[in-house]
């Protein structure tokens, strides 16, 4: 649980410590730190015996929290995801630990509320892991409507079912870009931040994690990165100066776990990953791993929303400590405006319209600190950016 102010922020100087004789792994070399076990035996109670739903199960960090689930014995396990072919594979890997009777699959849009109600009301589920979203943030730059209907409705539709139907805690998924947002797509995170806190006061507790970039063997952006530096083409960066938080799979989905259990008032909570990792130092690191240093790096600049490095905690937010040495949280303010049910139906209007405009007029009157930065096209003499191929990697 939470405790007092103070201390020291967040480790600016790497995170748990290094391994017995001093080697570190290929993936504490790129992440710049050891990885840090997150799970432990508060998740463990709770999960144990419990009924258990995760959204977005089919995504890299619900997948990865759907395999640690597994281990902790829940009575039950529905998995809910909007792709239904990748349902049935994940339940089968299921199954393999846990009895067939005990995982439910529901192929569900978030954005369909009486559908998300349906399904919430079948599985009646104590605890609830909300991963579905959108979570890349240029396609949420230049669809703001479907980002605010995947990451702010959706999570409003999830947690009215989880408070209708009895659910014990619900965990909400969101992003080191929550803090000081100048992104539609950190706006939409800071927003659900907000909806747990005004969702909060009954028998239902409520915490929202901020997640990093998510790299190691569940993650998209080693793979992709692998096949462009294997292939000799070049690799796009948008700043020479760029640094982000990366974190594994596996310690996103542990601090998931370990949120539920810490969870009092809504809190926010954050893993200490140490400094953010420049971006050109995590490709030259990896192509070294791969036995291939040659690798050419193009800079596209900085997009609409995107920050030079990113932060765990606005610079308003108190840090607390926790039980567990490497989370750390902040306890919520108030929600950001009077009326916010009124102001939310508003918001899913414009979104339902596909009025980009009024979208990104109503999140500012929502989130005071969200200030968009605008930035110009690149000329045409720089390097196209990212249109949203899937042969990019994600975050870079």
């Amino acid at each position: 649980m939470p405790t007092r102010p103070g201390g020291q922020a967040p480790s600016q100087t790497g995170g748990a410590s290094s391994q017995a004789g001093g080697e570190r792994t290929p993936l504490a070399m790129l992440l710049g730190r050891d990885e840090v076990a997150v799970t432990g035996p508060r998740a463990r109670r709770l999960v144990r015996g419990r009924r258990v739903l995760v959204t977005g199960a089919c995504g890299t960090v619900g997948s990865a929290l759907c395999h640690g689930l597994k281990q902790l014995d829940p009575a039950e396990l529905t998995l809910v995801d909007i792709d239904a072919a990748g349902l049935a594979r994940l339940r089968h890997e299921m199954t393999a630990r846990l009895p067939e009777a005990r995982v439910g699959t529901a192929p569900a849009d978030v954005r369909d509320g009486p559908v998300v109600a349906a399904v919430l009301a079948a599985a009646r589920p104590e605890l609830v892991f909300h991963a579905a979203g959108r979570h890349d943030l240029g396609r949420v730059e230049r669809d703001p409507c479907r980002g605010v209907a995947d990451n702010v409705l959706g999570l409003r539709h999830v947690v009215d079912g989880a408070v209708r139907h009895g659910a014990r805690h619900l965990v909400f998924v969101s992003s080191d870009k929550a803090a000081d947002p100048t992104s539609v797509f950190g706006a939409t995170m800071r927003l659900g931040e907000f909806l747990l806190q005004a969702a909060a006061g009954g028998p239902t507790r409520f915490a929202a994690v901020r997640i990093g970039n998510v790299i190691g063997p569940r993650g998209r952006l080693l793979g992709l990165l692998a096949d462009r530096i294997a292939a000799g083409e070049t690799v796009t960066i948008t700043h020479p100066e760029v640094a982000r938080h990366f974190m594994t799979a596996e310690e996103a989905a542990g601090l998931l776990l370990e949120a539920a259990a810490l969870a009092e008032e809504a809190e926010t909570f954050v893993l200490d990953m140490g400094r953010p990792v420049p971006v050109v130092e995590l490709v030259h690191r990896y192509a070294e791993q791969l036995r291939l240093p040659e690798v050419t790096i193009r800079f596209c600049g900085l997009g609409p929303g995107e920050k030079l490095a990113e932060k765990p905690f606005a610079d308003c937010e108190a840090r607390l400590r926790t039980a567990h040495p490497k989370i750390w949280a902040t306890r919520p303010a108030p929600p950001p405006a009077a009326g916010l049910p009124a102001l939310l139906d508003e918001l899913g209007a414009a979104a339902g319209a596909d009025d980009a405009t009024q979208v990104r007029r109503i999140l500012r009157r929502l989130l005071p600190e969200y200030h968009p930065a605008w930035r110009p096209e690149p000329s045409a003499a720089a390097p196209p950016r990212d249109a949203g191929s899937p042969t990019d990697p994600p975050g870079l």
